[in-house]
């Protein structure tokens, strides 16, 4: 089992599953929404003289989707709108007469739903978009349904027919393996999918599509039909897959549809595809180092590596880094000032040394390592904000990272109530010296809490192991 399995889905307070994984309250609360929209459009598309039908597709159908991860981005749910009719008729409507009607009554659904923020304008290729106030969008891609031949044909806005058939795709996805193999390859994709998610923010155009990632994640896992006869944690069993997606995708790019031969899933340019590819291969080098780590500490800081702040930390205040052979501290631990400030123009109202027990919202927090000293020249200081908490989750910001050469102080803005935490990491060549977690407790108040206790945290000790 990997050092870092409970923190990946275990019986602890923050699992990266959870961290990523929708509520069962967003879920529901996106399931009304799309049934209202669905019911609105097959009511209004009847007459149209065609039956109607809906089906969710997407990562929600097949239970991969994560949460948004960033300040602003959104939940993504597929409904398709399938216009339905045999080979007996004498004339039938154009892709773009399809799209047409869509898009219509989608704008005449905007003006009488409170919660839809937008319809854009135009579509696009293969969907129309409505986007709603509470952080998601719901794309209607349509298709025609021959009731004969049970063949799917997506309607493009450009005026072609696609061949796609999502449903023949799920149900593949739903047999490549079964029972605990199959949450557990669900769980994988989420973690692949976090990964895309915080990794190519400099190259969006590199970042792999959904179904790219659950394909190529579900074939590799296939293989691994041995191992998993064996029991195969979480972490491990990512490793393993990123070892499979690694060198399948360096010797070919071309990822086929399994149920259509034709298509390639891989649709990035050649440009994107270079931006992608050293990606993954740094991918493949953190999990890799995470899988030789020696203690749960270690292996979740290179982890982190790879999924920034959405990756949790062992529950506790401070990891000394010691040597491998010597046992000795490889250096001190960074002592972390913070003031608090409030109003405009802000004044300071209180200052804390390792830890916020009580801060009120919408104060400023000036972070600061007072012993400079001890953080080595040309070392990198990080500086990691994991929020937790339902108010975070709501407004989709779970959290961020700073990085910069000897970044000694930074600051932040208080927002949400629940009990946060900014991690400071050093690092001298890639390797981690120091660990400092500095445990912030935002309340709704308008003062800030004094004293009230300090939670039991501890120090950990992880092994330093110089690399050959």
């Amino acid at each position: 089992m990997g050092q870092a399995s409970k923190l990946f889905n275990g019986n602890t307070d923050q699992t990266l599953i959870g961290r990523v994984t929708p509520t069962t309250e967003q879920r529901e609360f996106l399931q009304q929404q799309w049934n209202d929209l669905a019911d609105h459009l097959k009511q209004a598309l009847a007459k149209h003289g065609y039956t109607i039908s809906t089906w969710l597709q997407g990562s929600y159908k097949y239970a991969t989707l994560i949460k948004p991860v960033h300040l602003g981005e959104e939940y993504d749910v597929d409904v398709g709108l399938y216009f339905e009719w045999n080979d007996d008729q004498d004339a039938e409507p154009t892709p773009k007469q399809l799209r047409d009607w869509v898009q219509a009554e989608l704008l005449e659904y905007e003006k009488a739903c409170e919660e839809l923020k937008k319809v854009e304008v135009p579509p696009k290729e293969r969907c129309s978009r409505a986007s709603y106030i509470q952080q998601f969008h719901i794309d209607t891609p349509v298709y025609h349904l021959n009731t004969d031949s049970d063949v799917r044909r997506l309607a493009c806005l450009s005026g072609k027919w696609e061949h796609s058939d999502p449903k023949k795709l799920y149900k593949w996805f739903k047999e490549a393996v079964s029972g605990d193999d199959r949450d557990q390859l669900r769980r994988l994709v989420r973690y692949l999918k976090a990964w895309a998610a915080v990794s190519f923010d400099d190259a969006p155009g590199s970042r792999p599509s959904s179904i790219f990632l659950t394909v190529i994640a579900t074939e590799a896992y296939q293989d691994l039909w041995a191992q998993r006869l064996l029991g195969l944690a979480d972490d491990d069993a990512l490793l393993a897959v990123i070892k499979k997606m690694h060198d399948r995708l360096f010797d070919d790019r071309k990822v086929e549809n399994p149920v259509d031969k034709n298509e390639d899933l891989n649709r990035m340019t050649a440009e994107a595809w270079d931006g992608f590819l050293p990606r993954l291969a740094a991918l493949q080098d953190i999990a890799e180092r995470a899988g030789d780590a020696k203690d749960e500490a270690s292996a979740a800081l290179i982890w982190s590596e790879a999924f920034s702040f959405l990756m949790p930390l062992p529950e506790t205040d401070q990891v000394e880094i010691v040597d491998e052979g010597s046992g000795r501290a490889v250096m001190q631990l960074p002592e972390i000032e913070v003031k608090v400030c409030t109003g405009t123009p802000p004044r300071p109202v209180a200052t804390y040394r390792n830890e916020v027990p009580g801060v009120a919202k919408d104060c400023m927090l000036s972070f600061a390592i007072v012993n400079p000293h001890v953080v080595p020249e040309f070392a990198t200081v990080e500086w990691t904000v994991r929020n937790e908490g339902q108010e975070a989750d709501q407004r989709s910001d779970l959290g961020h990272r700073r990085v910069g050469m000897r970044l000694l102080s930074v600051e932040e803005h208080t927002a949400y109530v629940g009990r946060h935490f900014m991690d400071c990491v050093v690092r001298l060549n890639g390797q981690v010296y120091a660990v400092r977690r500095v445990p912030v407790t935002i309340r709704d108040v308008q003062h800030v809490a004094r004293n009230p206790p300090r939670p039991p945290y501890t120090k950990l000790r992880s092994l330093f192991r110089r690399r050959r």
